[in-house]
């Protein structure tokens, strides 16, 4: 596959939040440096999903409804203290399976769950009875301020699964470097996209293929209005054989992803 990923220095408003262009839909598109998204993804069957919570776009995702994980998912960045909230439930987004409601994501229900939303995605039992694995958000709530916007971090569609020791680990840490970095040195809006790539492992269930685990993880961000000398920088850790995470200037991630996407 050839990659062409833009990310610059780096949707009228429908009711549905799976559309067929970022651009297309307003406030969307905003999540994203000059309303570019990165190019280069040709799957047909990739989702792209605005999510909307509590009637209001948030940021915007790439959704694999075969190997249900996302993709990508681009946002901006809010200056935060960094905490956590541990008291948000658990959504899904009911478009992936539908086309009625609102458009906004939905808590998933304490009964049944209707057999073509876990057609379409992962659902809270694919991460049950996982003992390695736990759910890590690709858009945090510790890079997010208002509690709509961290409330909205909270859907199995923004979430892969992650060895635990990573997840709080050498992955919080990153998150944390890079938060600290711009609530210090970003002056103005900055734009982030953090992605995986897969090689074929999958969590199973009732003997299943359900969800995709990640080969590795990369992010990008961008500040246009930034003090230092390096606006742009990419991130890249190898979730399965190491916990290493490595950083460079954004110009190899094209490149990398070609290779492995």
């Amino acid at each position: 596959m050839t990659i062409l990923f833009l990310l610059g220095c780096f949707l009228p408003l429908l009711s549905a939040t799976v559309v067929l262009d970022f651009n297309h839909i307003e406030r969307c598109k905003d999540s994203l440096y000059m309303g570019t998204p990165p190019r280069g993804f040709t799957d047909n069957n990739l989702k792209r999903i605005c999510q909307r919570y509590s009637d209001r776009p948030r940021y915007v995702t790439l959704y694999d409804p075969q190997k249900r994980i996302p993709v990508y998912s681009a946002y901006t960045f809010k200056k935060t203290e960094g905490d956590r909230r541990v008291d948000y439930p658990w959504m899904f987004e009911p478009q992936l399976a539908e086309t009625d409601g609102n458009g906004n994501m939905q808590p998933f229900p304490t009964g049944y769950l209707h057999m073509k939303f876990e057609d379409s995605q992962a659902v809270l039992d694919d991460y049950s009875d996982v003992v390695l694995y736990e759910r890590g958000h690709l858009n945090p709530d510790q890079h997010q301020s208002t509690p709509h916007d961290r409330a909205a971090t909270y859907t199995l569609t923004n979430v892969v699964p992650q060895i635990r020791e990573f997840n709080i680990g050498p992955w919080r840490q990153y998150e944390e470097r890079i938060r600290l970095r711009l609530n210090n040195f970003c002056r103005g809006v900055a734009y982030i996209v953090t992605g995986v790539t897969t090689r074929g492992n999958m969590i199973r269930r009732n003997n299943q293929d359900r969800v995709a685990i990640p080969e590795d993880v990369w992010s990008a961000y961008c500040c246009p209005d930034y003090d230092r000398n390096s606006p742009i920088i990419w991130m890249l850790t190898r979730t399965s054989r190491s916990s290493m995470i490595t950083a460079s200037p954004l110009h190899p991630l094209p490149l990398y992803l070609q290779h492995t996407i």
